[in-house]
């Protein structure tokens, strides 16, 4: 009986020990607080600190435009950097485009159930395409940032409403191609699925 006393009363002492081991803050026992490293920032080669527009340009999406960083690496000077990240901005524009454009034909054959012909779906859709990546006069230059190794960083902006008034006018020659009432009712909802495409994301 005594044995199982005296165990009971180390075991007890023990945990005891232990608690306030557990309990005790990184003072108390000496030790240096854990501190985060705060990340350094990227200064580029005219000294100006990296933008948040550089590493996030969905960032700065509106209703009305959306944005897009193009990267200029190749050129012998300033000027010709500049130039090749305007034109790998307006690739990247081109590309939104036809992205958008696929998505909205798509969601319209899924959402209103077309049966009929999709031949004249998927002339509508090349055509469209078409004539989106060949307007290319909405792209503004909004800012730039020279990296550390002086690759030209490029914010251009695209108003949406241009790829609407492009989609409109290839939907208005796909009804005249129709012929039919029903034609003008499908551009209608393929033009709203485009407008639902457009509405930036929710944060």
């Amino acid at each position: 009986m005594r044995k199982v006393t005296f165990l009971g009363a180390v075991l007890a002492g023990a945990l005891l020990v232990l608690a306030g081991c557990a309990s005790s803050s990184p003072q108390q026992s000496g030790q240096a607080p854990q501190r985060t490293p705060v990340p350094q920032p990227i200064i580029g080669a005219e000294g100006i600190p990296q933008p948040e527009w550089v590493r996030n340009p969905g960032s700065m999406e509106t209703a009305d435009k959306i944005y897009f960083v193009g990267e200029g690496r190749e050129g012998g000077n300033k000027t010709e950097r500049k130039n090749t990240a305007f034109a790998d901005a307006g690739r990247q524009v081109g590309d939104w485009k036809e992205s958008i454009i696929k998505a909205a034909i798509k969601d319209y054959v899924q959402g209103a159930g077309e049966t009929g012909s999709t031949q004249s779906l998927e002339y509508l859709e090349v055509a469209s395409i078409q004539r989106a990546r060949a307007h290319t006069s909405g792209i503004y230059q909004s800012t730039s940032w020279i990296a550390p190794d002086n690759t030209y960083v490029l914010l251009v902006s695209y108003p949406k409403n241009d790829l609407k008034r492009d989609f409109r006018a290839s939907l208005n020659d796909f009804v005249r191609n129709e012929g039919a009432q029903y034609a003008e009712f499908k551009a209608n909802e393929a033009f709203r699925y485009l407008e639902q495409e457009l509405e930036p994301p929710k944060q």
